[in-house]
């Protein structure tokens, strides 16, 4: 097992040489186009046009058609001359063009009649519309505009929530960091100069490229082009800076410290900040007229302190005294003893500790151990219970270099890019609130490829490509190494020979005491090690036919994930109150309600294959109409392991489905023969299934159709329509395909509540099948699955108010059809006699536990209107203001079910319809604000311009730059684990009324302490249990005439979480030091007004077992977004 990560940047040609990018086109590169006419606007044909970047001075030329069209494509965003001239007309020039990235630019010539050796040079006026596209492209944000707006972390993907359609994701939830246009946050595409920037194990970003090395990002969220796939999400298109025949760079260093920055919310006193940030970069020429590159490094040392609130066991109940505990209902507390008869009241039918203390020679030696482990109260409870405050530093650390050449060819070109980032990261509070525990990560990415460019004539282009992403990800936890399961009186399952060779996996187990109090250990899956890397081809051609720009291409991408699963490998130990009604009281006495463990684990060697086709057609019908006509084909494969050790089960044979047996555990024979499972078990060879078990979906074909219709030259309409396939997050597929029996024996022991010591701490892995602990969990993924696909719809008008100034509004909307999404296949029939007998509900396939099955049949719908304002960056000024209304609607948020105040599984996995609510993400209202503005003084400004000296050094070039969002509260779900249904997070309560405390009930009062929703709200699902029956902890009749049993009424995602805002501002001065030399000073404020933005900081909202209606851990919304906080930074230009 591989401890660090070697420092030295791993520069390895022959690896970029040999990779590509699966979307393969050269989409976020830009295209002319237009009329050449006469006065009186008729066409030229054969007119020349050229165009030329007057920065590296390269040009390109093509001759107008018959109809006096002109098309040239694939053109680096930069500053361009175009020309145009024919015979008998005076040669036309126009000056100051710039093209964005993935832009298709309209440019009309007129020639005036005159000698070829006369010219007319104007400067372009380009208007601040989209006039050849139906694509909602969001807006292009420029140089100019990256390198000035105040972004904490220097994060390109903030760039992106600064476009209409783009919002957060659900706290907790899988994938990037945004939802676009209803699509999931794992459904977003990465580019970086047209290569995938995309992580194919989690779905997010691989790399982020140093902000000063952009030349410009686009957000493109609806209608976009046939040369996208592989996501069905929005695309996040980024273009790295090129050089140019000057020399061009810029040295930064960003410094943070917390002596001006605000007290947190949460935070008794300040937290330490010391945070250091540095780039340079550098362009410039190799060879002048020829060769070019892009030198970047940027590098982060960092440490901040956080904070977070828990409850944590008073004195008293670490020695068995409960006498003075009281429910989360703020009632009195019954212990129940669950070895006595009797009963405590009339409510209450099991017997009770007298006084509520558990006698001394009843307590767990182990379970008193675990205890210890918990810290004394350091706060006043308040109404929430929140007793204890943990306050401990993140540590990060990492580098990125990045270059990047461009090489002509006579008229071809080749160019080269390569990035790295090593980081190093300590999260103390990775796996527990308590912030002893953590984790240590050691992350190496890289991204590179290599693409040419081939001009076989001036109408036809081809090009090919190579690249690939590589990461090396090792995680472990603070403790690793160390035997802490025999320290605690706990069973070390890690064999002695495995912990010989993998000292690592020796740490915590992972223990719960129920939703109420933090959880002790760094996680269940500690340690991780994983390598992933994605190898791409492509290639494609494009053709200037006529009013036709046609293009079409391949691609195919190879993915490599070698993963060993040690997942749970020393065990999970819960103890949740079912037992005596205190999840504390429980782990006392040793009583656990269930523990799970792994035996064995699986060293995975996945591979995974897509491909994908498309021709596109970018037709100009008439002058005032272009329609954008595509079709693309893509496919998944299904994935494979190297050594066939997956396997999925089959929900209509009832089978588990192993790819083979020729790489199962010695013992596999004989643990078929133990469990009972040799006639559920057989190999995909004895069902007619190849090595990846599951099938793959071959028929994905994706239309696209768009237009653009240019009413005046001022005034655009727009719509497009879309199917657009939807990926895999290949470690969604990894963990239910791979983590199976027999290559892992997922085991789960339940406790009885007739007997509470059959699982406890003395002996937590009872073999004894007769009583259904320790069956096996099993996973799968539906064998025929279907390929998620999106579709995407549009409807814009835009007009250019003024020179640089437009306004946008639109109505867009999306459809999701065979989503992914995780549920209990096996889900128990609730059955009183087997509930009461403490043995759980019967399960419908009585040879398996859980099985956990991924589904494809889950549908989203969304729909929105948006507006935008927005300024072209001109003259120093430029900004955008967004306004979104929108709705999303589907019956899974996410692939694996869950995000923090998200929803797990399924409430009745016979009947998902159930499911159907408002997304996880979904934000009814969105604002945002973007701008600059270059304050008008000083020289080369309105006034003063003729200032020098002191006077211009104090008085002179000042800025003011700024951010700002406003989004409405996200939704949560109320969920209860009481009393077991066995239906892990996946039970709903009955609602009785709204459950919101409006503002004028909690004016001035809202916080840590003080619930913001209404605690009564709620009741337990109840359950019935006959005179002389055995006696069940949380069992009560309902006040509101629910009926035993039944499924609860309260939806998924009923209630709101607070809503966000954010605003960030920075104040600069430039210093001209000589010509082209440069000097800025900057101060930057993030959460200027110092508002705490809270969010649902746990995915489960548990009920007192007793009281019914108290909610624990959303009764008072948790961890609030960070303080005000000041960064200063000295930039050097040239």
């Amino acid at each position: 097992m591989r401890v660090g990560v070697d420092r030295r940047v791993p520069i390895r040609l022959w690896t970029v040489i040999l990779a590509v990018v699966p979307a393969l086109g050269q989409a976020n590169l830009a295209t002319v186009t237009g009329l050449v006419g006469d006065a009186s606007g008729a066409a030229i044909p054969g007119a020349r046009v050229a165009v030329r970047n007057v920065e590296t001075n390269v040009d390109r030329t093509i001759l107008t058609d018959e109809a006096g069209n002109y098309t040239l494509t694939n053109l680096p965003p930069g500053s361009y001359e175009l020309t145009a001239e024919a015979q008998g007309f005076r040669r036309a020039v126009q000056r100051g063009i710039v093209l964005q990235v993935g832009q298709a630019l309209r440019l009309d010539m007129k020639l005036e009649i005159g000698a070829v050796t006369e010219s007319v040079t104007v400067d372009a006026h380009v208007v601040a519309i989209n006039t050849e596209s139906g694509t909602i492209k969001g807006d292009v944000i420029v140089q100019e505009e990256i390198q000035e707006l105040p972004l904490s972390g220097r994060d390109f993907t903030d760039l992106a929530f600064f476009t209409p359609g783009v919002v957060p994701k659900a706290e907790g939830g899988q994938g990037s960091a945004l939802n676009v246009n209803g699509a999931r946050a794992s459904n977003t595409n990465f580019y970086v100069d047209g290569f995938d920037n995309r992580n194919a194990r989690g779905a997010g970003a691989q790399t982020r490229p140093n902000i000063d090395a952009l030349q410009e990002f686009k957000m493109e969220v609806s209608g976009y082009s046939a040369e996208y796939g592989r996501m069905a999400g929005g695309v996040l298109n980024m273009v790295l800076r090129s050089g140019t025949n000057k020399f061009h760079g810029n040295v930064n260093y960003y410094l943070r410290n917390d002596v001006f920055d605000a007290r947190g919310f949460f935070e008794q006193d300040k937290t330490v900040l010391r945070q250091h940030q540095f780039a340079a970069t550098v362009t410039g020429p190799i060879v002048k007229n020829r060769t070019f590159f892009l030198a970047s490094f940027e590098g982060l040392r960092a440490k901040q302190e956080a904070t977070r609130l828990s409850r944590v066991p008073t004195p008293a109940e670490r020695s068995g005294d409960f006498s003075q505990s009281v429910n989360l209902n703020g009632g009195p507390l019954y212990l129940h003893d669950r070895l006595q008869s009797g009963a405590c009241n009339a409510n209450n039918r099991t017997a009770c500790f007298p006084g509520n203390v558990i006698p001394a020679s009843r307590l767990d030696p182990s379970g008193m151990k675990i205890l210890s482990y918990f810290p004394l109260p350091n706060r006043a409870a308040g109404v929430t219970g929140f007793n204890y405050f943990a306050q401990t530093a993140d540590v990060d650390r990492w580098d990125s270099p990045l270059f990047k050449i461009d090489h002509k060819i006579g008229a071809n070109n080749l160019a080269f890019r390569y990035q790295n980032r090593l980081n190093d990261t300590q999260n103390p509070f990775t796996g527990s609130d308590l912030g002893t525990f953590g984790i240590l990560i050691q992350d190496d990415r890289s991204l590179g490829g290599i693409d040419y460019t081939h001009m076989f004539s001036a109408r036809l282009l081809g090009e090919v490509r190579f690249g690939f992403s590589r990461n090396a990800t090792y995680q472990h936890g603070r403790f690793a190494g160390k035997d802490v399961a025999s320290q605690l009186g706990l069973p070390n399952l890690i064999p002695a020979g495995e912990a010989e060779n993998n000292p690592l996996l020796l740490d915590w187990p992972q223990i719960f005491a129920g939703s109420n109090y933090p959880q002790l250990g760094s996680g269940a899956n500690m340690p991780i090690e994983f390598f992933t890397t994605d190898w791409q081809f492509g290639f494609k051609f494009t053709w200037i036919k006529s009013t036709h720009s046609l293009k079409w291409g391949y691609n195919d991408n190879f993915v490599q994930l070698n993963q060993p699963y040690f997942n749970n490998q020393r065990g999970t130990f819960r103890y949740v109150g079912n037992r005596t009604g205190h999840s504390i009281a429980d782990m006392a006495l040793g009583w656990l309600n269930n523990v799970t463990r792994q035996v064995g684990f699986n060293r995975n060697y996945w591979r995974q294959r897509a491909m994908g086709a498309f021709l596109n057609d970018d037709w100009k019908a008439t002058r005032k109409l272009t329609l954008n006509l595509g079709i693309r084909w893509e496919v998944n494969r299904a994935p494979v392991d190297k050594y066939d050790r997956l396997g999925s089960y089959d929900t209509d044979a009832r089978k588990l489905v192993i790819a083979s047996d020729a790489n199962a555990p010695a013992n596999y024979q004989a643990l078929l023969d133990q469990t009972g499972l040799r006639r559920v078990v057989v190999t995909a060879r004895e069902v007619g299934r190849g090595r990846s078990v599951i099938s793959t979906d071959w028929i994905n074909f994706s239309p696209r159709v768009g237009f653009a219709y240019r009413a005046t030259e001022r005034f655009v309409i727009r719509g497009g329509y879309g199917i657009f396939q939807g990926g895999d997050i290949l470690n969604n597929l990894r963990n239910n395909l791979s983590n199976q029996f027999p290559f892992a024996i997922n085991q789960n022991f339940v406790g009885l509540n007739a007997d509470p010591n059959l699982v406890s701490n003395r002996t937590p892995f009872p073999t004894s099948r007769e009583t259904l602990t320790g069956t096996t969990t099993v996973n799968g993924f539906t064998m025929n699955p279907q390929q998620a696909y999106l579709q995407s719809w549009n409807l814009t008008v835009e007009r250019e108010l003024f020179r640089g100034t437009g306004i946008e509004a639109d109505y867009r909307g999306s459809k999701g059809t065979h989503l992914q999404r995780l549920y209990d296949y096996n889900q128990p029939f609730r059955n009183l006699q087997s509930f009461i007998a403490g043995e759980g509900f019967a399960r419908p396939i009585p040879e398996w536990n859980t099985i956990n099955i991924f589904n494809t049949g889950s549908n989203s719908i969304y729909n929105a209107f948006n507006v935008s304002l927005r300024r072209r960056s001109r003259g120093g000024l430029f900004w955008r203001v967004n306004y979104s209304f929108s709705k999303s609607i589907d019956d899974a948020s996410q692939a694996n079910g869950q995000s923090n105040g998200g929803f797990a599984g399924a409430l009745d996995a016979r009947n998902l319809r159930l499911d159907r609510a408002r997304s996880d993400w979904d934000r009814r209202h969105v604002f945002t604000v973007v701008y600059n503005v270059n304050l008008p003084f000083g020289r080369g400004r309105r006034w003063g311009s003729a200032w020098r000296g002191p006077v211009e050094g104090v008085l002179g070039g000042w800025q003011l730059s700024g951010t700002g969002a406003l989004y409405s509260g996200s939704p949560f779900t109320i969920e209860t684990i009481t009393p077991n249904l066995d239906q892990g997070g996946s039970s709903r309560p009955n609602r009785i009324r709204n459950g919101a405390i409006k503002d004028d009930r909690a004016r001035g009062r809202k916080g840590v302490d003080y619930p913001w929703y209404d605690l009564t709200a709620f009741e337990q699902v109840p359950c019935y249990v006959p005179p002389g029956s055995t006696p069940v902890v949380g069992c009560q009749d309902s006040k509101h005439g629910f009926a035993p049993f039944a499924y609860g009424n309260s939806g998924r995602n009923i209630l709101d979480a607070p809503g966000l805002a954010s605003f960030d501002a920075a104040l600069a001065k430039n210093f001209r030091l000589t010509e082209g030399h440069n000097l800025q000073l900057r101060i930057e404020t993030f959460n200027m007004f110092n508002r705490p933005n809270f969010i649902v900081t746990e995915p489960l909202t548990q009920f007192d077992s007793l009281t019914g209606g108290l909610l624990s851990q959303v009764g008072a919304v948790g961890r609030g977004g960070g303080p005000r906080i000041f960064q200063y930074a000295i930039k050097y230009r040239f």
